[in-house]
């Protein structure tokens, strides 16, 4: 089963509402050393909180609990989405001592551990999202454009999106013609799994198609 059906499962439920899993992570944070992670991503800390950016949004991790906030029209809160706080807890678990940025992109479903899209099924991200825009390739580039994307010269149109300022998504468009129905193909750093477990691809996918 994809990564991207269970993203799909997880979009608009709130982090807490997995209780078991929130308290979890939030416990196994309060044993990784803050130290660590921010030497590696060059994060800037405090004696309270771990900062970090996550679509361009500023996010903060209190130290002695393990709890994600956002900022939010200059207020802090910690009602997050289950596909936004996991982002965070794989990047601080999972990323590497040495973490590469490769340069080198391929599509999200080839990376190791993803099983490959089957084109008779439908993805639940990817085909509502192509059939949103279907015939509107004006609409996506103002959506892309309004979200922070980055143009593209690839498909028909194409945006990069940083999530986190190391792990990047490059959004592909090919608009529908006579053959062939609108396609959206996601592209990722080969390195991706450097930073991430290869679920957290679904999650970002997720909260990156919200935005559109």
């Amino acid at each position: 089963m994809s990564v991207n059906y269970h993203a799909y499962q997880s979009r608009g439920v709130l982090f807490e509402e997995y209780e078991v899993v929130c308290q979890q992570w939030r416990e196994e944070f309060s044993e990784y050393k803050p130290e660590r992670i921010a030497k590696i991503l060059h994060l800037e800390t405090d004696q309270e909180y771990l900062y970090l950016t996550y679509f361009r949004c500023p996010y903060r991790l209190r130290l002695r609990d393990g709890v994600l906030e956002k900022e939010v029209e200059e207020q802090w809160t910690d009602k997050l989405y289950f596909n936004e706080a996991m982002s965070f807890y794989h990047l601080l678990h999972y990323t590497k001592d040495l973490p590469v940025v490769s340069g080198k992109w391929v599509p999200s479903h080839t990376i190791d551990g993803v099983v490959s899209r089957n084109p008779a099924v439908k993805d639940p991200l990817l085909s509502p999202f192509e059939a949103k825009y279907n015939g509107k390739i004006e609409s996506f580039k103002k959506a892309c454009l309004l979200a922070g994307g980055e143009a593209l010269e690839i498909g028909d149109a194409a945006y990069e999106f940083e999530v986190f300022p190391w792990v990047h998504l490059r959004l592909v468009f090919w608009d529908a013609d006579e053959d062939f129905p609108a396609q959206v193909q996601v592209l990722v750093d080969q390195c991706i799994t450097d930073f991430v477990h290869y679920e957290t691809v679904g999650c970002m996918i997720s909260d990156l198609l919200e935005r559109l």
